[in-house]
């Protein structure tokens, strides 16, 4: 005879299925729906959650549980690290992560009403321009290796550091995308010196290189970006959309489009690029992906011009890897209306 032979029989469910349903791991905390909603509410308000939070959270509202779970531990010091891990525990099992919070001047609602109002006054002026004729421009830092935040250091020990070894080596790459045009590399050091005159020769063709005191990109290099590049890949009037920058904005980089490219230069709102703007929506993420995972296969270089040759090279490799596709959805996002490019 079967244990649950009248359960079986009787129950409902469609023949197909191996099992009555019901099974599995089942949740050990009584407050598991109520945390769990706890959680959603302070994201959703885009407050930071900790696991301390958690704890207080149950200290609130769920105190008759929480001083029969610490009771039921030997010492202060045990009841502290299990409840801890419990935390821990709860937020994977409900796949929450610790991640570096990211400071937002605006809030999520704010941000994506600012992206619909954008995109539907952005197609009124723009309705019969070809999706061709649309542009995106960035930059974003590139590193020859993960910038150190924090360093390993002996329990008990000193933490102290040089200085020097702060930062990790860095250019700057200018991306573009209507499709994947040429990148413009900004290369740290002293225009119309030994970098400028001795490496860049040197360095992969097909793309453009300037040389910055640090790096950035500046009002000369952002004319040498449009004269140099741009000017190169537009075959008729363009819209360029770019941020807030203020080489990106001046009237000196109008005039450039206007008069040179027979364009339009289109400021993207303020504060909003992380959904306004196609190359942060949906490119930069997967290209530092990408960049990462070249990183950690790559054979070690010592001097800083090899660096900043194997900087190029990884990031050249990891934007032809880019798929098509992710530039025609990152449009998509940003700026709503369905389209092909």
């Amino acid at each position: 005879m079967l244990q649950r032979e009248d359960a079986i029989l009787n129950k409902k469910v469609n023949g197909k299925k191996a099992t009555l349903g019901g099974q599995g791991r089942h949740e050990s905390i009584p407050l598991a729906s109520d945390m769990a909603a706890f959680m959603k509410d302070v994201c959703d308000q885009e407050h930071i959650l900790t696991h301390t939070h958690l704890i207080s959270f149950m200290k609130l509202h769920h105190t008759e549980w929480l001083e029969e779970y610490l009771a039921a531990k030997t010492n202060d010091d045990r009841a502290y690290h299990s409840l801890m891990r419990l935390c821990q525990r709860f937020s994977l099992r409900y796949r929450y992560s610790q991640r570096v919070p990211c400071v937002s001047r605006l809030t999520q609602a704010v941000l994506m009403e600012t992206r619909d109002n954008f995109a539907a006054a952005f197609w009124d002026k723009f309705r019969d321009t070809a999706a061709e004729d649309i542009i995106n421009v960035d930059e974003t830092s590139v590193y020859y290796d993960m910038p150190p935040g924090k360093t390993l250091a002996p329990i008990g020990g000193s933490s102290k550091v040089d200085t020097s070894q702060k930062h990790s080596d860095r250019m700057t790459a200018v991306l573009t995308i209507r499709e994947k045009l040429p990148i413009l590399f900004i290369v740290k050091g002293e225009p119309g010196g030994s970098i400028e005159t001795e490496e860049v020769p040197t360095y992969p063709a097909g793309h453009v290189y300037a040389v910055q005191h640090k790096a950035w990109m500046d009002k000369h290099v952002w004319q040498m970006y449009l004269t140099e590049l741009l000017k190169l890949e537009i075959t008729g009037p363009t819209v360029i959309l770019a941020d807030n920058l203020d080489c990106h904005v001046s009237e000196a980089s109008v005039d450039t489009v206007s008069t040179e490219l027979f364009g339009i230069l289109e400021p993207l709102p303020k504060n909003s690029t992380s959904v306004c703007q196609p190359l942060d929506v949906g490119v930069m993420g997967p290209l530092k992906s990408k960049l990462r995972k070249k990183w950690l296969t790559e054979k070690p270089v010592v001097t800083a011009a090899e660096k900043r040759l194997a900087m190029i090279q990884r990031t050249i490799q990891a934007w032809e890897e880019m798929p098509c596709d992710l530039i025609r959805s990152s449009f998509e996002k940003a700026l709503p209306q369905v389209f092909m490019l």
